[in-house]
């Protein structure tokens, strides 16, 4: 009986860890399809921060605001941050594979994604991050 659990646990185990890399693999090549997206459209020819928010999001309102605040200060009128409502942009959402709040993905002038930030992302993260895509 003893032998039985100990099978079924190691099982168990190996099940979890493939679940976690599998997981893994779909947030990475989701990632890299992404970091290959031109949206011209978006960053109408200015270094853009596409900031995704949602109504009742305390991080949202309470930290990453105020940190794109210092980031949008920080650049003298030369970045744009847009602010969307995810649930009233559900094809910016599923283009960006966003899946939690707040995220910010990063935008060259030219439409390059720069970088993407799933979850609260520091004024200092994001200000490198806009200073490496120009």
């Amino acid at each position: 009986m003893g032998e039985r659990l100990a099978l079924l646990a190691l099982l168990l185990v190996a099940l979890g860890l493939l679940w976690v890399a599998v997981a893994a693999g779909a947030r990475y090549r989701r990632w890299r399809r992404v970091d290959r997206m031109r949206t011209p459209e978006l960053s109408q020819g200015k270094t853009t921060v596409l900031f995704f928010t949602g109504e009742h999001c305390s991080v949202c309102h309470h930290r990453q605001k105020p940190a794109l605040a210092v980031v949008s200060g920080s650049h003298n009128g030369d970045l744009r941050v847009v602010e969307l409502d995810a649930a009233k942009e559900p094809a910016l959402v599923r283009r960006f594979g966003v899946l939690s709040l707040p995220s910010t993905v990063v935008l060259a002038a030219d439409g390059t994604v720069g970088a993407v930030n799933y979850g609260f992302a520091p004024s200092d993260q994001i200000n490198a991050q806009v200073a490496s895509v120009g």
